[in-house]
């Protein structure tokens, strides 16, 4: 009965979040006025950018299945894709995504453990390492852009630089401490009990896990060939993700700021805002976004320009993954259900 009452409220809660924030927001408003001044043709590259970071982030964890030995389908990556980017959304510092992912992967996927928690952690810190590399080498190809900004912005980037640095230093720690992750894995656990969601685990079993863990971790650096693999879609990934500005730029007319402009003031966004912990940075992510970019939008059309980067990095990404997760969850309850009652 609890059972059911959980996924009853867990139904329930996703669809509140997700229509609460699309029906709080403000910026969805001028939509219609917006799109009869916009270049609608390249305003859907924006939206096929924001494809194209789904697909890539489906590679990845595809090839880590591979690189694992673990038969797992397209679709099945493309699920942790979705279930990944939609609790990222509405997390603080975009921290609820690889927790759900793992949970998708022991509960949904029947995996253990501490191949699931090897996996994400895996991907985590490929991915942290280039999103920080990418704006210390956009620094070194346009150090103009660093200099054209203010004092504020100047402050608030090389704080943001300076907490993913220093975050790639901790991963590092955390992936070949096994006190670290024991004590994480013991409160992961711990937590997923209270829900009656990992009854079955008990705490003499998490050591076999953490080994499970760092052999399958090991095994993946190891691998230089999947190691370059993963990094070039990652890669992939982040630049379809931070060309979306460039097309709403040329949606609303403008053609100054060459792409490796825009990727370069987009990669800096992306590092000062990442590090603040309110879910989908909401607010903050528009005000820093009139901050840096200022120096390539005028100024009257650099609000058009945060809301048409917002409806598609943000609320559409927030409307498509939320569905997905959504109906997921409805077809294994009703697959689930009807096991339990099979037809006479």
């Amino acid at each position: 009965m609890r059972h059911k009452l959980f996924n009853y409220l867990f139904t329930f809660i996703v669809i509140a979040i997700t229509l609460y924030i699309l029906a709080s927001s403000s910026e969805l408003g001028i939509l219609p006025v917006l799109f009869q001044i916009t270049n609608l043709k390249f305003l859907g590259g924006a939206f096929i950018c924001m494809l194209l970071y789904w697909l890539n982030d489906m590679l990845i964890i595809k090839t880590l299945f591979y690189s694992a030995k673990t038969r797992q389908t397209y679709l099945s990556s493309l699920k942790l894709t979705m279930v990944g980017q939609y609790y990222n959304l509405i997390t603080p510092f975009g921290s609820g995504g690889q927790p759900a992912q793992i949970l998708t992967m022991t509960n949904s996927l029947k995996l253990p453990l501490g191949l699931a928690t090897s996996l994400t952690i895996s991907k985590f810190m490929i991915y942290h390492v280039l999103i920080t590399i990418f704006p210390l080498v956009m620094f070194v190809l346009k150090p103009d852009i660093i200099m054209r900004q203010t004092i504020i912005g100047k402050t608030v980037i090389a704080f943001g630089v300076g907490i993913n640095v220093l975050g790639i230093f901790l991963i590092f720690a955390l992936c070949f401490n096994s006190k670290i992750v024991y004590k994480i894995v013991l409160l992961f656990i711990t937590l997923l009990k209270k829900f009656k969601l990992a009854m079955n685990i008990q705490s003499s079993d998490i050591s076999n896990h953490i080994n499970e863990y760092k052999l399958c971790l090991k095994a993946f650096l190891a691998n230089k060939k999947i190691l370059f693999i993963v990094s070039g879609f990652c890669l992939l990934q982040i630049t379809a993700y931070f060309s979306v500005t460039y097309f709403v730029y040329l949606s609303l007319g403008l053609s100054q700021a060459s792409l490796l402009d825009i990727l370069a003031i987009q990669s800096l966004l992306y590092t000062a805002v990442n590090t603040i912990p309110i879910p989908g940075n909401v607010g903050v992510s528009e005000g820093f976004f009139y901050l840096v970019f200022g120096i390539v939008f005028p100024a009257k059309l650099i609000v058009y320009a945060i809301v048409l980067w917002r409806l598609v990095i943000y609320y559409f990404n927030l409307t498509v993954t939320g569905l997905f997760v959504l109906f997921d969850h409805i077809f294994i309850r009703f697959r689930v259900n009807r096991q339990g009652n099979p037809a006479k």
